[in-house]
């Protein structure tokens, strides 16, 4: 996402609460969004429509893709925020709906998305991959964590001058047990999403997915981020 209004770019990693983020702007700016305007590659061209949203790119792509001049990326905010990576594969589990088709261990070790330009694919690299270049340097000023997210927003809100607000839950993993056929049930699903029988409880917690086989591969597969962000499989008690 890029923001000129507040001289910002958030850097969306794929399942780390993208969607909230990018609606904390929406609405504090006070843009609207159409309904087939949607989350890809390109600029909006009516002011009213908010911040670009330009996909799942890369720190390094704004400037190489010509989005922007090295000395703009420079100069603004950028952000971003990173997810326990035992975690984040599990949400992409349920998101994608490959839960209610096979369990954890064929997705992980059978249907992982092959390298390629796509969505699928760009949802599961290494988040390490979104956030530095190929020197291996951080391209972001401040990185904070999914695990706690509102305090990490706040603390970008503060830095930008733009109003604390809470973050709004989109996109929530409950959505991925069933794909909506029209857009009806896209936001009758949206909307159970926050009703009283979809809270916490409704998933076992992540490290329910796991056996020693499937740990130690999901580890292998993001051991940059782990190395780099600290995560442990399971968080400390």
């Amino acid at each position: 996402m890029l923001c000129h209004q507040f001289k910002c770019i958030y850097i969306h990693i794929p399942k780390s609460a993208g969607e909230s983020i990018h609606q904390i702007f929406v609405r504090q700016l006070g843009y609207y969004r159409k309904t087939n305007t949607p989350l890809l590659l390109g600029s909006n061209k009516d002011p009213r429509l908010g911040p670009p949203a330009l996909g799942h790119l890369k720190a390094a792509d704004y400037v190489a893709c010509g989005h922007l001049p090295q000395e703009t990326f420079d100069s603004y905010f950028k952000f971003s925020f990173v997810r326990n990576p035992w975690a984040r594969i599990v949400s992409e589990y349920k998101y994608r709906g490959h839960a209610r088709k096979y369990d954890f261990k064929t997705f992980i070790f059978r249907n992982l998305p092959k390298p390629g330009w796509n969505d699928f694919y760009y949802h599961i690299i290494p988040q390490y991959d979104f956030l530095h270049d190929a020197n291996g340097k951080l391209l972001v000023d401040y990185l904070g964590r999914f695990e706690e997210l509102q305090p990490g927003l706040d603390e970008v809100c503060r830095r930008i001058g733009l109003p604390r607000t809470k973050i709004p839950h989109r996109n929530a993993t409950t959505l991925g047990l069933r794909i909506p056929r029209n857009r009806p049930e896209a936001m009758q699903m949206l909307k159970n999403s926050f009703s009283a029988k979809h809270k916490k409880n409704t998933f076992p917690h992540y490290t329910q997915y796991y056996d020693d086989e499937s740990r130690e591969f999901v580890a292998e597969l993001y051991k940059k981020d782990i190395d780099a962000f600290g995560y442990r499989f399971a968080p400390a008690s």
